[in-house]
């Protein structure tokens, strides 16, 4: 059995003399330790410690922020788990195991008010994290891969109709009774990939499509092979948002509808949202969502902890980009941060069927009869028509953008510029 010897976490910023450092590290024992992980400031309701230079923090509270799980605690024996990493620890003992691995520490796990108190390196080295320490202030940053999105948020938030991979362009074929279609980028091929009718919130998730059609959720491969039913819906339109390993979708039997999530295979469902959802908005672990178009909401991705941003009549077509929010609010043009602080206009314009591409926000104005398309750039809020058209149901691919022109009952192509 292999034995490691990971040395605890230090006060690494204090220097001096012997008679200085104690004096230092008697000071830093009493003080109050911040720990954020990944800029997210964490809340503790038992409170991280400094032991002789020894930082503990509350085990099921980082764990979960670093993506571990506790499956077990039993007579002081605490298993944890992530991915195929298992940690086994025990109260009072300095040793712990990481699958056949023993690990052989300076300091032991502690018992405090009920929550099991670790040292904070054996947590960050076991779950591949970066530790800083200074001023009483932890810092944990891990290397996080950008999640998997089966769709951009704007085009979810228009139907769905289109996704796209280097080659392909996958679409809801509004000559064929909405079918899915797939056309090389260059237009030289045009394949059927399945016989649904009036496809919706097409997802791409490596060689899979994702696809509601007749209240239900299916998958097939982008050669149209393997289709499977995924999820039966029952009634109703419903959201369908993938990111990473789950599917977000609402579902019941009002207009507005809960909101759930499951595994890529249907697994797993559980209920995030028990109020009304009207709009979904997935972005990198967070998701921004309305209740009745009168409360816009952010939590977690898991569900936990939800936020009010804000209260108003009419808050729609949700779009996130970096630590921005874009949406329409009382019929007018506003942005926000996503924590809901700077709430600005942007427009008096009526901007609907909102849909983003880099720094240029292109919407239907319905504060003309017409609804003609526009776009802005967010640079400086510059505001041109594009077309003369009727616009609805806006998505954009690469430098192409497609759109549903109810009058003449098909769906226009035009091009844009930029990437």
């Amino acid at each position: 059995m292999k034995k490691w010897l990971i040395g605890m976490l230090a006060c690494t910023c204090l220097i001096g003399t012997g008679t200085g450092l104690a004096q230092t590290s008697e000071a830093q024992a009493a003080a109050a330790i911040t720990v954020t992980v990944n800029d997210r400031l964490i809340d503790f309701d038992t409170e991280p410690m400094n032991d002789h230079g020894t930082v503990f923090v509350p085990l099921r509270f980082v764990a979960d922020e670093l993506g571990g799980r506790i499956t077990s605690w039993s007579n002081k024996e605490v298993t944890v788990t992530k991915g195929t990493a298992t940690i086994r620890m025990k109260i009072g003992s300095k040793t712990i195991m990481i699958n056949e691995a023993q690990l052989e520490l300076q300091a032991a796990p502690k018992l405090i008010d009920g929550r099991t108190l670790v040292p904070l390196r054996v947590l960050s080295e076991v779950f591949g994290a970066t530790v800083q320490y200074a001023n009483h202030q932890v810092l944990i940053r891990t290397a996080v891969a950008e999640p998997i999105h089966g769709n951009t948020i704007g085009n979810l938030n228009n139907g769905g109709w289109y996704v796209s991979d280097e080659e392909w362009i996958y679409y809801n074929n509004q000559h064929d009774s909405g079918r899915l279609y797939k056309e090389k980028y260059d237009s030289s091929e045009n394949q059927l990939v399945s016989d649904d009718k009036y496809v919706g919130a097409l997802n791409l998730v490596g060689q899979k499509l994702y696809y509601t059609s007749d209240n239900k959720l299916f998958t097939i491969d982008i050669d149209g092979a393997n289709r499977a039913l995924v999820h039966d819906f029952g009634l109703g339109a419903n959201l369908v948002s993938i990111e990473g390993d789950w599917i977000y979708y609402t579902q019941g039997t009002y207009m507005y509808k809960p909101l759930y999530r499951m595994k890529l295979d249907g697994t797993s469902g559980e209920l995030l949202e028990n109020h009304q959802v009207s709009s979904i908005a997935v972005m990198n672990g967070k998701i921004y969502y309305t209740i009745e178009a009168q409360k816009l909401f952010v939590m977690d991705a898991d569900g936990r902890n939800k936020k009010k941003l804000l209260t108003g009549n009419y808050i729609t077509w949700v779009e996130v980009q970096g630590q921005s929010l874009y949406f329409n609010f009382k019929g007018k043009l506003y942005s926000m941060r996503t924590d809901g602080t700077a709430l600005t206009k942007l427009s008096d314009l009526d901007a609907r069927n909102l849909n983003m591409q880099g720094d240029r926000l292109y919407f239907s104005n319905y504060s003309e009869y017409s609804k003609k398309l526009y776009r802005m750039n967010l640079s400086d809020h510059a505001t041109q028509k594009l077309s003369d058209d009727k616009v609805y149901y806006i998505h954009i691919l690469d430098k192409k953008l497609f759109f549903y022109n109810p009058d003449i009952r098909v769906v226009e192509e035009i091009g844009i510029e930029g990437a």
